[in-house]
């Protein structure tokens, strides 16, 4: 197990002038280490990684989360914090009603960003925008992975002056990129016109 503090120069810092936001997350990294991460949010909107742990070999409970989360915030001080936000997995959903008992000073939020996601990705899995998407991703990959067509693509997009980029690919992981692919579909149709009626 391996514990990376990253306080930098934050310790009087941090204690001395904000109150806080706690996020928290976890993954799996490739070697299959179960990565927790946890990051302190500034009234000023500023974002420092706090800790960033193995937690492999403990179950994951909202019971355990807890109390590795009461750890971190017993570092800073309880009285530092205003509201604790993740995902809403049961395991981690529980551990922040956990700390919302035990700290009334810190309210338990639910990440906006993480019910988007899962808002979006019910939405894609309706045919119509599969569909949508897919065709989307062979016109911005054909055009990426085709050097000659990329330039020509390149050049109509600098002559009908288009602002804010090329095509973006859609990954499925990412869930802001079927915005990206789609509406760059849209903002390059002009360019993309131009290539296929002169070409």
């Amino acid at each position: 197990m391996y514990n990376c503090i990253i306080v930098l120069y934050l310790n009087n810092y941090l204690l001395l002038n904000f109150i806080y936001l706690l996020a928290l997350d976890g993954w799996t990294d490739p070697r299959g280490n179960s990565i927790w991460g946890f990051m302190l949010m500034t009234s000023s909107r500023k974002e420092y990684i706090l800790n960033l742990e193995d937690l492999l070999s403990i179950k994951h409970t909202g019971q355990h989360i807890s109390s590795v989360v009461e750890e971190v915030i017993r570092k800073i001080g309880s009285e530092k914090f205003i509201a604790i936000v993740s995902d809403n997995a049961a395991n981690v959903a529980s551990a922040r009603r956990i700390i919302s008992q035990n700290h009334p000073n810190i309210i338990n939020i639910r990440c906006i960003a993480h019910c988007v996601n899962l808002i979006s990705c019910d939405i894609i899995k309706i045919h119509q925008v599969k569909s949508l998407v897919r065709r989307a991703n062979i016109i911005t990959k054909f055009f990426k992975y085709s050097t000659l067509a990329g330039s020509w693509l390149k050049d109509a997009i600098t002559l009908k002056n288009i602002k804010g980029g090329s095509l973006k690919t859609y990954v499925e992981t990412r869930w802001t990129t079927v915005f990206e692919c789609t509406s760059s579909i849209w903002r390059c149709k002009d360019a993309l016109q131009h290539v296929i009626s002169s070409k």
